[in-house]
């Protein structure tokens, strides 16, 4: 028997709990968050830094953001994390630097790239527990615009024209304006406003999953979304599905195996009720079998033909196998403090002739070396704390692991800002979702559609999720 876990403290908001929703500096507060949220997950256009890194917006807005929280203290906030997964970053440079390493400068640039990305981190842990609905908002919206914009370049790829191409200004990220006539005569995959196929799916799988987790009531928000948010999320979690779909992801099935693992403990509540099987039919009937098929169908194409175009695959295990064979055979220095903070791609280009080890997680861990690895065992301890603190949910499991996944093996950018707000989101979540079934005593104030009042603000509302509305009538 699993004894239940203590609850993670709620984390204050950086402008105070005693601020009124109804106050300016909430509604500044409110839109600040839904600013942040879009433009983090729009990585273009960014300002051009050397010859090899950009900012993007979200990196411009961040330390902006953070300025109202610095007069905060930092007690019961998972802000620590920041500067724990920065140190062995540090060693790991000071290590390159006594061994006489020529690349020194290299070192340093990687910790400024990682500091700034995970700056979007502290961002997130400080503003979503007061305004994690504005900040779902404002992420909804950029991924249906990413969705848009997937359907234009099916289109376009159809006519051998690569869409919008003056807006992928990136170099940080893999050069689309370079390579537009190979992905729009060749490739012919779309992934939206993101620098290719992968990013994009790691960058909008979780939360994906969250939205369909919401509207079937297995998470609660603690601020509970109006229609025109639900209907909203609804539009951003089936666009950004069938975008991830037609893509051919790898990290396509991950989805799809996180979003039965979410949805199955619904259809267990539902009542055996005729107009329950009216419902549910259609959707086990023609819904699940069309993106079952039209996954499969894609993948199949892809596994079929994408190992003659480039091979991905190939070289992405390669990549993660040729850096693991670097920091095994490393000397005593190197095991414990790694290949060094940035060090990678040139050690793994001079052994096997790829550009780096395609993993955020696994080249962290080669370049920081077994103080790396106790960090992420420590993060790790945290977020199954954060678990158990949400009730052991498992939509809370599913999601976090379609982002370790996607961070481990879908994406290679530690600078992809999407992944340090979905892990800010993770590390606070007892802060911005209640739990999701009440206690007995509590289900039988709360009417069908009644409102109730939140005991953490006179303000706020809690609502019946639209699903659940659906099957209280349909059990009628």
């Amino acid at each position: 028997m699993i004894a239940a876990a203590k609850p993670l403290p709620r984390a204050p908001s950086p402008i105070g709990q005693s601020a009124a929703p109804a106050s300016s500096a909430w509604r500044i507060g409110a839109a600040l968050a839904m600013i942040f949220g879009f433009v983090c997950f729009m990585p273009y256009p960014a300002i051009p830094i050397g010859r090899q890194s950009a900012l993007q917006i979200g990196n411009l807005l961040a330390p902006l953001l953070l300025i109202p929280a610095l007069a905060l203290p930092w007690r019961h906030r998972p802000i620590y994390l920041f500067p724990l997964i920065l140190a062995p970053l540090v060693l790991s440079a000071v290590k390159a630097g006594l061994a006489g390493s020529s690349d020194l400068d290299l070192c340093l640039k990687a910790i400024g790239v990682w500091a700034i990305a995970c700056l979007t981190l502290v961002v997130t842990q400080l503003y979503a527990p007061r305004y994690g609905l504005w900040l779902l908002t404002g992420i909804a919206v950029a991924t249906l615009m990413h969705a848009t914009v997937g359907l234009w370049q099916i289109y376009s790829f159809s006519q051998g024209e690569f869409p919008f191409v003056g807006l992928y200004v990136n170099q940080s990220f893999f050069s689309v304006q370079e390579n537009a006539d190979i992905i729009a005569k060749y490739v012919q995959r779309p992934f939206g406003i993101f620098p290719e196929p992968s990013a994009m799916a790691c960058s909008l799988a979780p939360w994906i999953c969250f939205w369909i987790a919401e509207l079937c009531g297995i998470v609660r928000l603690r601020d509970q979304p109006a229609r025109w948010q639900r209907i909203l999320f609804a539009a951003a979690a089936a666009g950004g599905l069938g975008l991830i779909i037609l893509s051919g992801s790898g990290h396509t099935m991950i989805t799809l195996a996180a979003l039965a693992v979410i949805v199955i403990p619904w259809f267990r509540r539902l009542k055996a009720t005729p107009r329950t099987f009216a419902i549910v039919l259609p959707i086990l009937g023609i819904l699940v079998p069309l993106i079952l098929w039209a996954a499969s169908t894609i993948m199949s194409d892809r596994i079929a033909g994408e190992w003659q175009v480039n091979g991905s695959w190939d070289d992405r295990s390669s990549s993660l196998l040729v850096g693991f064979s670097l920091y095994a055979h490393g000397d005593l220095p190197t095991i414990l403090f790694g290949l060094g903070v940035g060090l990678s791609p040139t050690a793994i280009w001079n052994a096997a002739g790829l550009d780096a080890v395609w993993s955020v997680l696994l080249c962290y861990l080669y370049e920081t070396g077994l103080i790396g690895a106790a960090v992420i065992c420590l993060i790790g301890a945290y977020l199954l704390r954060v678990w158990r603190a949400s009730g052991m949910n498992v939509a809370v499991a599913a999601i976090t692991i379609v982002w370790l996944l996607g961070i481990t093996l879908t994406t290679s950018y530690p600078h992809l800002l999407p992944i340090w707000v979905t892990f800010g989101w993770l590390t606070v979540w007892p802060a911005i979702c209640a739990p999701a079934d009440p206690p007995p005593a509590r289900k039988r104030t709360i009417a069908l559609g009644q409102r109730e009042q939140d005991p953490h603000s006179p303000r706020r509302q809690t609502w019946t999720t639209p699903l659940e509305v659906v099957n209280e009538a349909v059990s009628r």
